[in-house]
């Protein structure tokens, strides 16, 4: 079976831009911004704009960051009808001996030249940034063509920001997370949705890919199909993929594909088999986990702790779902048999649909000990229908896009499965593969971004079997995308995941399972605050997600819980935290009508943007939160809150602790006075106290593992600061 469609489309995105022409060989690398003073200025039209803006954002990046001249014909090239285009076909080559320059450098050189390229992206940041506000203007004489020259700027920087992490990780620093996906403004992602759908992505899945990946990972997306595994996704939406749902009510398990009985004659039949009830439900009972295997009687059931076994991983959607009480074809287990055997010879192997019955206090218990199940297995193989059709021998790239958008990686509860496992094998159409063999050496992933990319969630998954870690950070990152039948499932598969017994969950309705789940965690990162999405309504708890999937109301973009930190405790009363705070005089705010707060202590001023919200129309806030004080011109998250009349707590550091409730989370920007932001705005609030205390000074933070991983997926720097209070939500 082909493992790929073939169809690719000629991108309009991913197209090589034509080149403009402007003046870049024969001056010495510089700063970003003396990129341009340093050449001369003959004209200022549009033309020149354009050439001056193409060049600086990428042979300037390139010399500003990495202190060497990039000659024109690294990034220019002859395409088939003469023109000048733009490539990145050196691309590696530049990067590969910049990294080389790196590893040879001093370290007592490596710190001020790794600030130097921090602050060249920053600006290169901030200015793609203001090229937003203006919809590209520079580059409209393009036509078409712009949004490839857009796209062109962001895979260079892109380039840059991996190769970047390499000098953090010899310094031992922290990096700063550059993500580049703010060039898909509206126009041009309705581009690159057009152009995923084209090679045959569903809509949940190009929703997914835009929302999570980078500009690099989408052009190799785009030239890249989904497996045609047969399911339908003619009914997906941004919002769900409904290949995967089932209807438990009628669900039943399926043939194999190659098995006879599907001819349907009378001497092909193919019977179910299954356990002896009582043997399951007695391991069970006695606190075993019962495992299987096939010989020519049929089942045998074994405790666990008499023979090595193999977990199956796999999706219902697929065909394997069942029960203890129902069993699977014979054909189904021959398959899983012959499949276990290949992995492990002589082991037994323990899947859901045989070993967990459907009888209600059993499969309660059997629940509880999902976790030990997978993890006491000698090894987990992951089923899914459509890997099964890929070949073993196909590039890295395909393999970890055709994994990263399986079925397998969409479900809950194979989260579970995956981190838990010693050692996670996937099966392809001719053999298995570790896990481990599908993420890329360092040395690969610093020079191609989009493998890194892909790779980021495969390798989350073996953070606490290689590493022994694994947060909340890293749990909400895994289940954004993922979705199950059963919502109030969420915590049951992911409280073994931090350290948390299932039993206690068992008996909790869904909403009062979330919130015991952070009781339980007592403490995580503050940034929890500003998460996206529905909130518990339990007093106290109004800063709890629902969910931490965005299929069942979890946040679907935006900023992402911390995978780093525990700086915010869960109290009998709230969220405990400390924030930089903007506190002025209790009022009613109405929602839709612009409003701003005056900072004089400051001089500043910060308008107040409202999110998209079908809640009530007025509410009352007497204070608006933010992680730290924003930088002037820049906008953070920010979450209203109305203050208590209890007053402040003294604490025995001097610090107070003010209790207020939560109230919208919304977007605070710091914005110049008189300035066109001005206009419409009726409401102008004074702020009665802000600011922050003296900044906390920290000893070098000591290098967790996965690090690398860590400022690849979102460049956390390990820095912190005073607030002048505490805040319980």
């Amino acid at each position: 079976m082909s493992h790929c469609n073939a169809n690719y489309l000629h991108s309009r995105l991913f197209a090589d831009p034509e080149w403009l022409g402007y003046p870049h060989d024969g001056y010495d690398p510089v700063s970003l911004r003396q990129y341009l003073e340093v050449r001369p200025r003959n004209q200022s039209s549009m033309n020149i704009l354009a050439a001056s803006y193409q060049s600086m954002l990428t042979f300037g990046l390139l010399e500003a960051v990495i202190e060497a001249p990039i000659a024109e014909d690294m990034l220019v090239h002859k395409d088939h009808s003469g023109k000048l285009v733009m490539t990145t076909r050196h691309l590696v080559d530049i990067m590969r001996n910049w990294l080389s320059r790196i590893e040879q450098t001093p370290t007592q050189l490596l710190e001020p030249w790794f600030k130097r390229a921090r602050e060249n992206l920053r600006s290169a940041h901030s200015l793609v940034v203001s090229l937003i506000t203006i919809n590209f203007a520079p580059f409209e004489l393009l036509g078409d063509a712009m949004p490839s020259m857009v796209c062109f700027i962001a895979i260079i920087a892109e380039a840059l920001v991996s190769a970047h992490a390499r000098m953090a990780l010899g310094l031992r620093m922290p990096t700063e997370g550059f993500s580049w996906s703010m060039i898909w403004v509206p126009p041009i992602r309705k581009i690159l949705q057009e152009e995923l759908h084209a090679v045959g992505w569903c809509s949940y899945t190009t929703e997914y890919l835009i929302s999570t990946t980078s500009v690099s990972s989408l052009r190799y997306v785009c030239n890249q199909g989904p497996i045609d595994d047969g399911k339908s996704h003619s009914g997906c939406t941004p919002q769900h993929c409904v290949a995967y749902d089932i209807d438990t009510a009628t669900y039943v398990a399926k043939h194999h594909s190659r098995c006879k009985s599907l001819t349907k004659t009378p001497e092909t039949l193919c019977e179910f088999f299954r356990p002896v009830l009582e043997q399951v439900l007695n391991c069970i009972g006695n606190g075993q986990i019962p495992v299987v295997t096939l010989n020519s009687s049929g089942l045998e059931v074994h405790k666990s702790t008499d023979i090595p076994y193999v977990a199956l991983s796999h999706v219902w959607a697929d065909g394997l779902g069942s029960t203890s009480e129902n069993g699977l074809p014979l054909c189904q287990l021959q398959q899983l048999s012959a499949l276990v055997s290949t992995l492990r010879p002589n082991a037994a192997f323990w899947i859901d649909s045989i070993c967990v019955p459907k009888a209600e206090l059993a499969r309660k218990k059997a629940i509880g000990m999902m976790a030990r199940t997978y993890q006491d297995a000698e090894a987990v193989l992951v089923l899914d229908s459509s890997l099964q059709l890929m070949n073993s021998t196909e590039s890295l790239g395909a393999k970890l896009l055709a994994v990263l958008t399986s079925g397998w990686m969409r479900r809950l509860w194979t989260l579970q499965e995956g981190v838990l496992a010693k050692q996670l094998y996937i099966q392809f159409a001719d053999t298995h593969k570790a896990l481990g063999d599908l993420i890329p050496p360092i040395s690969d992933m610093l020079l191609q971004p989009y493998q890194t990319d892909l790779a980021a969630e495969l390798f989350r998954l073996m953070k606490q079997s290689g590493y022994g870690t694994y947060t909340i950070g890293d749990v909400a990152r895994s289940l954004r995308w993922r979705d199950t039948t059963r919502a109030t499932d969420e915590t049951l598969a992911i409280a073994s995941l931090l350290g948390i017994q299932v039993l206690p969950f068992l008996d909790l309705p869904g909403e009062k399972r979330m919130a015991l789940l952070f009781k339980e965690l007592h403490t995580f990162p503050k940034n929890i605050l500003f998460l996206l999405g529905s909130k518990l309504d339990i007093p106290g708890s109004r800063w709890i997600p629902v969910s931490l999937m965005a299929a069942q109301n979890g946040s679907k973009s935006g900023i992402e819980i911390a995978s780093q930190g525990a700086d915010a405790t869960y109290t009998s009363e709230g969220l405990q935290a400390t924030y930089y705070a903007l506190s002025f005089p209790e009022r009613t705010i109405k929602t839709g009508k612009p409003w701003m707060i005056r900072d004089k202590k400051s001089n500043r001023l910060y308008q107040v943007v409202e999110l998209p919200s079908t809640t009530e129309t007025t509410y009352q806030c007497s204070m608006v939160l933010t992680m730290t004080s924003i930088p002037r011109g820049s906008a953070s998250p920010c979450v209203t809150a109305l203050g208590s009349k209890r007053p402040p707590e003294p604490s025995a550091d001097g610090s107070s602790t003010v209790p207020c409730e939560y109230q919208r989370r919304l977007v605070l920007v710091d914005i110049a006075k008189d300035g066109p932001a001005m206009k419409g705005v009726e409401s102008v609030v004074d702020a009665t106290a802000s600011g922050m205390l003296q900044s906390k000074s920290l000893e070098p933070p000591q290098i967790p593992p996965g690090y690398l991983w860590d400022l690849l997926d979102e460049g956390i720097g390990m820095h912190t600061g005073c607030a002048p209070i505490k805040t319980l939500l």
